[in-house]
């Protein structure tokens, strides 16, 4: 370790043989030493020794209490090292499957759950087998269970079969055969798969012209963008709190027949066309110029939003849902605000905000929608966790 601290490559060294020290520590259960050496430097889980197999594989092929700890510790410590392969483009999973290390596989499982990486389940190795693919060939029944429900069942090795088909159940269970059948009768009705060539071979999605055209990818600029759009939309709504002239005060219903002149009553508050109280003392042509502006200001900023929280799906869902919330307050305020003497207006102007709340809300989850339907038939080699159009965690 004092060695390791003053001339830290040493640590990242191979031996004659092609291991680390952190894999010799593992070898000989100086478990200790291993500690120190995550703490000294994370990335040392990553080094990869002979045929490719880092620490975090090894530790994943080991049955036993401190090896299962360890391997929770290096997922927790560096968890980019889930991404590394074998010589044998095997993952870390694909390594406790074929192990049989069936407690080391819950341990990855519930990870890749809790931080949305159950993609990597997909994954296959050199000869085209998933995890579930190796599940189904060694008949391991527990394991296959757990994989049914996070992974593509249908999905098909270089040998062109799916783990339906090469699953055989040993244990005559029949909630698991009737599970089955389910799921062969929903896969002859799928649409065929697309290699990842056959994806690049087409024309670009709508979604992903958009994300060319619109997709900001320097961050710096997109977060200023979204500073001035926030503070554009919240002045705009706050002026059609306090719109110019503010609200009347009291209530109105009395007009002198005929007569254009405002009259005052005993309490000094002016007297003209009805009105009700916390309506816009706007009307005429300055209501519509108002309301109109400043909705346009407000609509123009909340797209702009909105177009930035698209690209970044399903990420920035929360955001995009949250920004539809805030859209459909502003029309129920104006609406609400919109003088009664003037209600055809007020509806008019409601009825065009929901349609264009609509519109702004549905049409860019439905081309999102229809991308993600294309997107879900690849059939490749499965490392490509939602980063075809450069998103990242990209492999």
């Amino acid at each position: 370790m004092e060695m390791a601290i003053l001339k830290p490559s040493f640590a990242r060294k191979l031996n004659p043989e092609g291991y680390s020290p952190m894999h010799l520590a593992l070898q000989h259960e100086h478990y200790s030493t291993v500690r120190a050496l995550m703490t000294l430097d994370p990335k040392l889980i990553r080094v990869r020794g002979r045929y490719g197999i880092t620490p975090l594989h090894y530790v994943a092929g080991k049955e036993g209490d401190m090896e299962v700890e360890l391997l929770a510790e290096f997922l927790a410590t560096c968890n980019s090292s889930i991404n590394d392969l074998t010589s044998r483009c095997e993952t870390v999973v694909h390594v406790a499957v074929k192990t049989h290390n069936l407690q080391a596989f819950k341990v990855l499982l519930g990870w890749l759950t809790r931080v949305y990486r159950t993609n990597i389940l997909g994954w296959k190795d050199q000869d085209g087998n998933t995890v579930l693919h190796i599940a189904a060939s060694e008949e391991q029944l527990e394991i296959f269970k757990l994989l049914m429900g996070c992974t593509d069942v249908n999905a098909k090795n270089f040998q062109d079969k799916t783990a339906l088909e090469i699953f055989q159940d040993p244990s005559g269970d029949q909630d698991l055969a009737k599970r089955l059948c389910l799921l062969e009768r929903r896969a002859r009705r799928f649409t065929p798969t697309l290699s990842l060539s056959q994806f690049f071979s087409t024309k670009p999605t709508v979604y992903e012209k958009y994300k060319m055209f619109l997709g900001i990818r320097n961050e710096s600029a997109r977060n200023i963008i979204l500073i001035v759009s926030t503070l554009i939309a919240t002045a705009s709504y706050q002026a059609a709190l306090t719109p110019p002239g503010g609200y009347w005060q009291d209530n109105s219903t009395n007009t002198p027949a005929n007569c254009t002149v405002v009259s005052a009553n005993t309490s000094g508050i002016a007297i003209g066309k009805p009105h009700h109280v916390g309506n816009m003392t706007m009307k005429g042509l300055q209501l519509y110029t108002f309301t109109i502006l400043n909705s346009m200001v407000f609509w123009a900023s909340m797209c702009t939003i909105w177009a930035t929280a698209i690209t970044l799906l399903p990420d920035s869902a929360l955001v995009y849902l949250s920004i539809g919330s805030f859209g459909i307050a502003f029309v129920v305020t104006v609406g609400v605000e919109f003088p009664k003497s003037q209600p055809a207006g007020g509806d008019l102007v409601v009825i065009f905000y929901h349609l264009l709340m609509l519109t702004a809300v549905c049409l860019p989850l439905y081309v999102w929608a229809m991308y993600k339907r294309v997107v879900n038939r690849i059939d490749a080699i499965g490392r490509h966790p939602g980063n075809l159009l450069g998103t990242k965690h990209r492999k």
